[in-house]
């Protein structure tokens, strides 16, 4: 495997879980996580999770691809998997 087969593995890799990335990156910021929270309180937890998922996906320009009931993050139960277009 070259260096830019590695690469590219390990990119698409993290793309691919990039959601729970995001919930991760989220519940380890507290300014971010207290803006969650005043969100989950003013829009309800599924709407806030399902519009950063949909956001995820809108500016990576991926595809759905499955579903992962076993996320990193706690903010989260399952997370849709990603590939590209």
């Amino acid at each position: 495997m070259t260096a830019g087969e590695y690469a590219e593995k390990v990119v698409l890799d993290f793309m691919r879980n990039i959601t729970d990335h995001v919930f991760l990156n989220i519940q380890s910021n507290e300014g971010l996580m207290r803006e969650y929270q005043t969100q989950v309180n003013e829009n309800g937890l599924q709407a806030v999770n399902a519009a950063i998922g949909k956001k995820v996906k809108e500016i990576f320009q991926l595809e759905n691809d499955v579903i992962c009931s076993a996320p990193k993050s706690w903010l989260i139960k399952d997370f849709t998997t990603f590939r590209r277009r």
